[in-house]
This record gives C-alpha cells, structure tokens and sequence, in this order.
C-alpha cells in the first residue's frame, strides 16, 4: 500500500510540474520541441511535429515521464540496500525509457505526423 501511496503522489507531482513549467508556458514549449525526447523521436522514427499539436505530444511525454519515474521510484523502494536500489533504478529506468519512447514513436509513426 505504501507503494502506491509512492506511486500516485511521484506522479502527480512529477506532471504537475511538467505542466506548469512547460506545457502551460507557450515561449518553453516551443524551445522543448527542440529538447532531447522529440530530438530522439524525430531523429528515430522520423516524426514530423505541427506546432498546432505541440502541447498534446508534450501533455502524452509529460505523462510518459511521470509514469516512468513513478514506477521506479515504487520498484526501488521495496529494497532496502542503497547500493542495489541505485543499480536496479537505473535498469528500470532505462529499460522503461527505451520502450515508452519506442510505444511513442510508433504510436505516431502510424498517424503518419503529430
């Protein structure tokens, strides 16, 4: 029960933030579609972005990366060594950043742009 507690303020708190400091502020969401995740997405699968759908591919990243830092942050905290939580978190971390991304970017590539 703890863990879920974990889970649902990490990502309320997580997409809050996102929310409020991107999605909601027109001048950093155009310097965003610049940043790293819809480099990678274009780059990869080849996405073309409208401006007019900017803030619904920022609202679907802003959840994706609230669920991905969520769930391992519960994950990591049934362990109890630093050590092993610090290893296993970036596994997890990594592992469910390459297949969220990968769900995203085919997700579009299928639609044909965003």
């Amino acid at each position: 029960m703890k863990e879920l507690i974990i889970f649902i303020i990490t990502f309320i708190l997580i997409y809050l933030v996102y929310y409020l400091f991107v999605i909601k502020r027109k001048k950093t969401l155009l310097k965003w579609q610049n940043g790293k995740e819809m480099t990678y997405l274009k780059k990869i699968y080849k996405i073309k972005i409208k401006e007019n759908n900017l803030k619904r591919i920022a609202t679907i990243i802003a959840l994706s990366n609230a669920f991905i830092v969520a769930l391992t942050l519960s994950i990591i905290s049934y362990l109890n060594n630093f050590l092993i939580q610090m290893l296993v978190g970036f596994i997890i971390l990594s592992g469910l950043i390459i297949l969220t991304y990968h769900i995203i970017g085919k997700h579009y590539q299928k639609k044909g742009r965003i």
